[in-house]
């Protein structure tokens, strides 16, 4: 059984890097299947690093930049403009990091949102979008969900399924919903 999903995922691999715009650094593990989405946009993955989460661009020319030796569980990364995680970082599975509100606040702007997607259109105007960054050597517990505008400090470590709005300082460990710091590391 290993070996089909070894086969498959090197299948998906070739198909995947000849239509999009994807760059990998030596020694990476990838799950090609879960980037079969990405020829809209432009993802860059360091060295050494395991990515087995699913990317989906909203925007065409987007990037997602994963440092050195990170490691990303089965999550989902949803990027209209830019989301970048650093060297060293850990995210574990059912994490969702997403660099904007996806609809507008003002319902008569989201009124046909649902009509505009079934003919392959996306009205972003009134939509806040704002990229997200992950510092170096954080940790990012499974469940947890990072919002549009977030900054995670280098060394931060963020408790299983806290939400995150705000910018977590480094070396400061958060939870609950709204994420709030609970300690901080030296």
């Amino acid at each position: 059984m290993h070996s089909v999903i070894a086969l498959l995922n090197l299948f998906f691999g070739i198909a995947v890097r000849t239509r999009a715009h994807i760059t990998c650094g030596n020694g990476s593990i990838v799950r090609w299947w879960g980037l079969r989405g990405c020829r809209s946009g432009n993802v860059s993955i360091g060295s050494g690093s395991m990515v087995k989460c699913k990317i989906m661009f909203d925007h065409p020319g987007a990037s997602i930049k994963i440092g050195d030796r990170t490691s990303i569980g089965a999550s989902l990364l949803v990027c209209h403009t830019k989301i970048t995680i650093g060297n060293d970082v850990l995210i574990s599975w059912g994490v969702t990091i997403v660099d904007h509100d996806s609809h507008s606040l003002d319902w008569r702007r989201r009124a046909k949102d649902v009509s505009d997607w079934m003919a392959g259109r996306k009205d972003w105007e009134g939509v806040s979008i704002q990229p997200v960054t992950i510092g170096d050597r954080a940790w990012i517990g499974f469940g947890v969900t990072i919002l549009k505008g977030v900054t995670v400090g280098e060394g931060a470590i963020i408790g299983a399924c806290a939400v995150v709005t705000k910018d977590v300082p480094p070396y400061a460990v958060l939870v609950g919903n709204p994420a709030r710091i609970i300690r901080e590391l030296s």
